[in-house]
């Protein structure tokens, strides 16, 4: 009785672990789920999977976003963008370079330019210096802060033309990313902008790249500006300063 009791144990035993085998788990279920939703006609309904899917972040959930960057909804497109920017997925860098520069969506394109400055990844950049004359000055502006999240040298001189732009916004983040760039052929550009620009967060962004630059030829406009009468301005060109007496 004991060894066929025994015999049936480990036959049911292997019946289950097989079961078990086979079965989908969880995740897979909900991914299949998920992918099958982009293919709804309901934009709403494939705007959740989109954002759903980039919560699994697995390659398959990749994969299936990736195929979402040429969904017709730009809601859609810019969802599979930055999902795909959260997993890291850099292997989707040139998928959305693409968009950036060839989509016709606005959100599209700035959403695109934010993911890549995410993804840091070489192959990105070319385009992120084309989208610095975007017709758009939000994209423009995302191009700018995208291409200060990692440091290139190709991208200096760009950046410092894009100081003239007649936008506020891009003027700031091309100042913002040439201070994290530490780019100090830019001093004199961001100096002269510090002196004369009429918008106040475009001085300060400028004031505190000058100090991570940290040349001393800035010092006086710096001190200049530290005079001013809006507090935001004069304690970022304080904080320059000790930016840069605190290397000397």
């Amino acid at each position: 009785m004991t060894a066929a009791i025994a015999s049936l144990l480990i036959l049911l035993a292997a019946t289950i672990g097989a079961a078990l085998f086979v079965q989908p788990q969880p995740q897979d279920s909900e991914l299949a789920r998920l992918a099958a939703r982009l293919s709804s006609d309901d934009e709403e309904e494939r705007f959740d999977a989109a954002v759903s899917l980039s919560i699994l972040r697995s390659k398959e959930a990749a994969a299936a976003l990736r195929a979402a960057l040429d969904d017709v909804s730009e809601r859609v497109r810019a969802a599979a963008i930055n999902g795909l920017a959260g997993m890291g997925d850099t292997q989707s860098a040139s998928l959305i370079a693409a968009k950036l520069l060839e989509d016709k969506s606005l959100h599209v394109r700035k959403q695109a330019a934010y993911a890549l400055g995410e993804l840091q990844s070489i192959e990105s950049r070319p385009s992120l210096i084309v989208a610095l004359k975007d017709k758009n000055a939000e994209v423009r502006g995302a191009a700018a802060f995208a291409l200060g999240q990692y440091r290139d040298e190709s991208a200096i001189e760009p950046l410092i033309v894009a100081l003239k732009d007649k936008s506020d916004f891009v003027r700031a983040q091309s100042a913002r990313a040439l201070g994290r760039h530490a780019a100090s052929r830019a001093v004199a550009a961001l100096i002269e902008m510090l002196l004369s620009d009429k918008d106040t967060e475009v001085k300060r962004q400028t004031a505190l790249a000058l100090g991570l630059i940290g040349e001393a030829s800035a010092l006086p406009a710096l001190r200049q500006a530290s005079q001013s009468l809006d507090p935001l301005l004069s304690e970022a060109a304080d904080q320059a300063i000790k930016m840069i007496t605190s290397k000397r």
